[in-house]
Order: structure tokens, then C-alpha cells, then sequence
């Protein structure tokens, strides 16, 4: 046996002692919880995109200055997503005018009277652009200047030309969004848009985008993009949207979710499961309206991470962000919400990849096995946590493990040991734990460990291999951490391939 075969023995053979011994030193003081799966019949589906990614146009102002495109780094980060819809937005969209040979920019009201916010995008920063995704296997879903108007009206040439020179250069398009939080532009800039107003706005893109070939116009035409659906006046302008047209011309509804105010934000908040749950009654309002106003398309969360302002600093970029994500991921797969757009990337303080460092931040791995484990059917899931700290979604499991799989995936936000029990109708001989927690035990740390050992990647900028770890039941899941839990012998009949 080679030496590097004998250590990762050892590896697991410790780690299995470790929860071995849990068992039976923390027999009497971790509870027992029970979370019965439901195979009988899958209750949603995603899709390999379901989980997309999210950068500011800010990025675009700058000409990508601050985020090396060419990096091989960033490009194994990036391409470790794959594959993803990426969507180019925020509040800078509203300003971006591309400047290609083609385009004649001929400022509209809003910019005309603003005019120092505007800034240009070039052929040559479209280009650099198409050529990194190409390349990371990433799919473009872009936010085109809404503010650009002319007498109220929403000015369509600059975005005509972005069109016909992406037709010119034969790129491939995801989709297309107009504006960035339309509903706001009275109280943030002054500018009073109606619903009505938007409704015909987004009528005039699609027909624009309906003379397009189909690999420029793409499958996707999201919006009203709206701030989180917590607000009377925000469900309103979103219902309204559907109901006046909106939902004959965008192919997702969509809106924005932030669950805290990032200048406010606490330790404690990012494991409040009161705070974790006002997610669901946010995507009941989306659906209930999609349902209503749109029959036969799904709600998208278009814009989302766990504080808006760029995230809490030492929160949103450790490893106590990760309940927060991983929650939504669960309950947006369970209410079929079609894709979950994170925000972002690159930047700020919830950044899957540390602006400064270039490391991946805690999310990144955790979106990276998610993308790597988790397969399309969904399954309903019951806890027996009267406190719902003990939070877990089923599915069938990934490519690439055994067919029949179901995977579970959750979270123990107690401070103390859980002892968990799965329940169903299948088979639990087999199971393979990849058990995620924080490599120094601090909830802001930035270092994640799998099953024991840190999650970095190699100084070749490669990706680290994931490994599970067999054990039996029942599991012992630590303090404040969380878990895919593959049950490779179930034999789920909706997951054989």
C-alpha cells in the first residue's frame, strides 16, 4: 500500500473512531432526532443549472480590472461550478452603455441628468468576457440598462446593438433580464416607473429578442426582479407585473432575497431558524402569484445571498454563512423554485471566492459539493425537531454515484451533539457521510474541513477530491455543522439511471 493510500486510511479509520465514540459518550446527553423520507413519489425536480452564479456590472465598469479572467485560478474555481447560469447584474446595470462600432448611444432622461454614473462597455470587454465562460462551461444571462430611456419610454437602441453585434460574433446567450430592481428606482434614483410602464417595456425586449437566432436569444427572460417579497408594496408590483402581461413575455418570475441587513447582522441570526424560515413564506407569495398569473412557469430567485449591503464581514464570508445557503438551496429545491442565482462570485464580503486572497471561501465548497452530490428529484423530508435546528432535504443523488442513491443534506444548528435516525421505505445497509465543519471550531472561521481534514486546493490550483466516509447508523452529527449524507444502497426506483 502506497504512503499516501495508508494515510488516508488512517484518516478514516480515526474519523470513524471519533463518531464511534461519540456515540457512545454522547449517547446520554446529544437528542435523538428522526428525519423520515418519503420516496413515494418525487415532489419536485431541478435542474443541473439550478444553482447559478451572480457578479456585479461593476466588474464590466471596470473592464474586468479587478477580476483576472485569465486566471487559472479563476477559471478552475470557476469551472468547479460548472454547470451554471451566470448572471451579470446589480445596480450598475443601470448604467452600463455598450459602446461597440455599431451602437449610436444616445442618452435617455435618466442618464442625460446623471450622466457622471454612466460608463461604457467595448466590443473587446464582451469578448474577453464570452471567451472565459466558453471556456468554464458557464452560461450568460444579462441585465440590460433599464434607465436608459427617452421620454419615460424604455430606449431600446443600445441594447439593439448589443444584440446584433452578439449575433455578428456568434455567442451564445442563457437569457436576458431589464433592469435591476425596478421597482425601487423612485426611492433610489428619483424615477417613478410604473408597472405598466416595465410591462411594456419587457413586451418591446421580447420582440426584439424573438427576431434574434435562438443561441443569442436565448431560453431566458427573467424579471420583475423585485426586492425580497416581504413588503405589501413589493408583492404588489410583482403581482402586478404577472397579471398586466409580465407573465406572458419573461420566461421565470423572479425575485431578490436577502434575509439581513449586513450592517446589523449577527452571529447568532445566520442560525436563527425564524429567521430561515421567512424564506418559504417569501417563496408562498412568488408561487402563489406564478400560479395565479403565470400557470406552467416557475418562480427564480434571481439575486440572492445571506445580507444585502456586500455581506457581513466575518459572517457571510465564514463558515456559519453556509447554513443560511444550504437552507435556501433546500427549501427553493423543495418548492420548486426553477434556479437560485447567488450572489457572487467575486467581490464583497459574500463572495464565494475572497476578493483579496483569491482562497475560496467556505460557500464556495459547500456550493461546490452541492453541485457534485445533489441529482434532480426532490423528496419531502419531516424532522422531528420541535425547534427546527435539526433542518434536511432529501434527493436522488448526483451523476456518478451508485444509481438508486438518495442523498439527504442538512444542518445541526444546536450547540451540542444530535444523534440523527433516517426513516423510510429503503434501504440504509450503506451510507457515506461527507460531514462539513469549521477546521478550528470558530463559526467566522474561513477554513471548512471535510470529515476531519481542511478543504484547500493544491498548489497547482487544481481541485481537492471529495471523499465520504462510510459509517452506520445512527449518525452523529457534531455541533453546528452540516452534512451530505448518500445512501448508496436505497434503491430508489425515481433515482436508477
Amino acid at each position: 500500500m502506497s504512503h499516501d493510500k495508508k494515510m488516508e486510511t488512517r484518516r478514516i479509520l480515526s474519523f470513524c473512531f471519533v463518531l464511534f465514540t461519540c456515540l457512545l459518550s454522547g449517547s446520554v446527553l446529544s437528542q435523538l432526532v428522526n428525519v423520515q423520507i418519503d420516496i413515494s413519489k418525487p415532489i419536485s425536480k431541478i435542474t443541473k443549472n439550478f444553482v447559478g452564479i451572480a457578479m456585479n456590472s461593476s466588474f464590466v465598469k471596470e473592464n474586468w480590472k479587478y477580476f483576472d479572467l485569465k486566471s487559472v485560478r479563476i477559471q478552475t474555481l470557476a469551472a468547479g461550478l460548472a454547470p451554471a447560469y451566470f448572471r451579470i447584474g446589480g445596480t450598475d446595470a443601470d448604467f452600463v452603455i455598450f459602446s461597440g462600432s455599431g451602437s449610436k448611444p444616445t442618452p435617455g432622461d435618466y442618464n442625460e441628468r446623471f450622466d457622471p454614473v454612466n460608463f461604457t462597455m467595448s466590443e473587446a470587454s464582451w469578448d474577453t468576457l464570452h471567451r472565459f465562460l466558453h471556456k468554464v462551461g458557464w452560461s450568460l444571462v444579462f441585465d440590460l440598462n433599464s434607465l436608459y430611456r427617452t421620454s419615460g419610454i424604455w430606449n431600446s437602441s443600445n441594447a439593439e446593438a448589443l444584440i446584433r453585434y452578439s449575433v455578428l460574433k456568434n455567442y451564445t446567450m442563457a437569457g436576458w433580464e431589464l433592469g435591476n430592481e425596478p421597482g425601487e428606482y423612485l426611492r433610489k434614483f428619483g424615477v417613478n416607473l410604473t408597472v405598466q410602464q416595465l410591462v411594456k417595456d419587457y413586451e418591446k425586449l421580447h420582440s426584439i429578442l424573438s427576431k434574434a437566432p435562438p443561441h443569442v436569444r436565448g431560453r431566458i427572460l427573467i424579471g420583475p426582479s423585485t426586492i425580497p417579497l416581504v413588503q405589501p408594496h413589493v408583492v404588489k408590483f410583482f403581482n402586478e407585473f404577472l397579471q398586466l402581461g409580465g407573465s406572458k413575455v419573461v420566461s421565470s418570475p423572479n425575485f431578490h432575497h436577502y434575509y439581513l441587513d449586513a450592517a446589523a447582522a449577527s452571529l447568532q441570526d445566520f442560525m436563527d431558524p425564524d429567521v430561515l424560515d421567512g424564506l418559504q413564506v417569501e417563496i408562498n407569495q412568488g408561487n402563489e402569484a406564478t400560479r395565479k398569473f403565470a400557470g406552467g412557469k416557475q418562480l427564480w430567485i434571481g439575486e440572492t445571498s445571506s445580507a444585502w449591503g456586500g455581506g457581513a464581514k466575518g459572517l457571510s464570508d465564514g463558515f456559519v454563512a453556509a447554513f443560511m445557503w444550504l437552507d435556501k438551496l433546500g427549501l427553493a429545491a423543495r418548492s420548486r423554485v426553477g434556479g437560485v442565482i447567488r450572489q457572487t462570485f467575486y467581490g464583497d464580503n459574500y463572495g464565494l471566492v475572497d476578493h483579496v486572497t483569491k482562497e475560496p471561501n467556505p460557500d464556495y465548497w459547500l456550493t461546490y459539493m452541492y453541485k457534485k452530490l445533489v441529482g434532480e428529484y426532490v423528496f419531502q423530508t419531516v424532522s422531528s425537531d420541535p425547534q427546527r435546528r435539526v433542518r434536511f432535504y432529501a434527493h436522488c443523488a448526483g451523476e456518478g454515484l451508485p444509481p438508486g442513491s438518495l442523498i439527504l443534506y442538512g444542518m445541526n444548528l444546536y450547540s451540542s451533539n444530535v444523534t440523527l435516525k433516517v426513516k423510510g421505505q429503503f434501504n440504509t445497509t450503506e451510507i457515506k457521510v461527507y460531514l462539513m465543519t469549521s477546521s478550528d471550531g470558530n463559526l467566522r472561521s474561513k477554513s471548512v474541513s471535510l470529515n476531519g481534514k481542511p478543504l484547500k486546493m493544491p498548489s497547482d490550483d487544481s481541485l481537492p477530491e471529495i471523499t465520504a466516509v462510510p459509517v452506520r447508523e445512527p449518525l452523529e452529527l457534531p455541533p453546528h455543522s452540516y452534512v451530505f449524507i448518500v445512501l448508496t444502497t436505497a434503491n430508489v426506483s425515481q433515482c436508477r439511471r
